[in-house]
């Protein structure tokens, strides 16, 4: 992206006064248009972009301009910016940051740098701290001249647009899946050659045993065993990184019993994460689970990727919400998990359908490895460029 040898001389920028380089757009509206476009806090992405319905009107009447930076003064550490493609009203929590001297691409890519928010973190408030405007019109930032400036913007701005295109595949791929579960859980679609009808049972009738995990504190990984607990699987993609598993801090971690086999079936047993699963898919005999989580090995003749995929539908959600209700923090043993009732067909049919979700979660999880990739990128040239 960047060729060796023609990187910038960051000695050669030139240090300016935020004061100098950085406005923020005090305008206001009195009666804005009720088709405007309307930014909130809660419409500003963390690490860039927007969300929600911009259509809502609020009571907001400060104004930005197309090809401001907004950047979201409350919290600061949360990291929200957009560059604007439009014009619009805006929360007060949000600034809208232009400049007379430098290229707006280039004022959106110093907002993202540490140089702008480590200044940005220097706040005010501890409970709802804000980022004060005071101290980034005191501050020095390094500004090359404008030709450079334009490239680095042109830079960052095809970088993102490359990120956002790949979130936007990834988010029609989720939809895609969502759609599918319902309909062949809800038996409106059926793979050619089967229309047998499905049966109903219990997750105990179709599991060979229950286990709770060991009961261990976590150390950096040894070499001989991983340790498997519910803050490492991924919230919205199930997914755990096997390389990045912890070792437990126990003398009998390597009885062969303990290990997790492909095939088995974790469920979160508390907390706020109750009802979170993961199905192990990895063929490696040296990971075990922790205690606040629950096995289920299932028996030979049923698909576990069928079994798991009836986990992120809704029937499996409702049975969470109604049998995790506790006085205290929510929760489910193994005996309530057993009496879970789903879905169950022939070997052959759960095998097609266990297939055809396995491949998409594949598809969904190699995109979302790409955009993690893409980020770090962008991170990366970020501190390189605006040392």
């Amino acid at each position: 992206m960047i060729e060796p040898g023609r990187c910038h001389d960051i000695n050669a920028w030139e240090q300016r006064k935020g004061a100098e380089v950085i406005c923020v757009r005090r305008d206001t509206i009195a009666n804005p248009p009720k088709d405007i476009v309307d930014v909130e806090l809660e419409n500003l992405i963390e690490g860039g972009g927007l969300q929600g319905d911009l259509s809502l009107r609020t009571a907001s009447t400060s104004v930005f301009h197309e090809h401001d930076t907004l950047f979201g003064r409350l919290r600061p550490y949360l990291r929200k910016f957009w560059f604007a493609n439009t014009s619009g009203v805006k929360s007060g929590e949000i600034w809208s940051l232009y400049s007379s001297t430098l290229k707006p691409e280039f004022l959106y890519a110093l907002t993202q740098s540490a140089q702008f928010l480590n200044q940005a973190l220097q706040t005010a408030g501890t409970k709802m701290p804000r980022a004060e405007w005071k101290t980034i019109a005191e501050a020095y930032f390094a500004v090359p001249q404008a030709e450079e400036q334009e490239k680095i913007g042109i830079l960052f701005q095809k970088l993102e647009q490359l990120i956002d295109a790949e979130k936007r595949k990834l988010d029609l791929l989720q939809k895609k899946k969502r759609a599918l579960l319902r309909q062949i859980f809800e038996q409106k679609l059926r793979f050619a050659g089967y229309n047998n009808p499905w049966e109903r049972c219990r997750l105990g009738d179709i599991a060979e045993f229950a286990d709770y995990g060991i009961a261990a504190s976590a150390i950096p990984y040894d070499g001989t065993v991983r340790y498997l607990r519910i803050t490492d699987i991924d919230d919205e993609t199930r997914q755990v990184n096997i390389y990045e598993l912890p070792s437990p801090d126990m003398k009998h971690r390597s009885r062969k019993e303990d290990y997790l086999r492909q095939g088995d079936l974790v469920f979160a047993r508390t907390g706020a994460s109750v009802g979170k699963t993961y199905l192990n898919r990895s063929d490696r005999d040296n990971i075990v689970h922790a205690g606040f989580l629950i096995r289920f090995r299932l028996k030979d003749n049923i698909c576990p990727e069928f079994i798991y995929q009836q986990t992120l539908g809704e029937n499996y959600r409702k049975f969470i919400a109604i049998t995790s209700q506790r006085s205290g923090q929510p929760g489910i043993n193994s005996s309530e998990y057993a009496d879970w009732t789903l879905y169950l067909t022939s070997i052959e049919e759960q095998n097609q359908i266990g297939g055809l979700f396995g491949q998409l979660d594949e598809l969904i999880a190699a995109l979302t490895q790409k955009i993690d990739l893409l980020t770090l990128k962008k991170k990366a040239l970020l501190h390189q460029m605006f040392v």
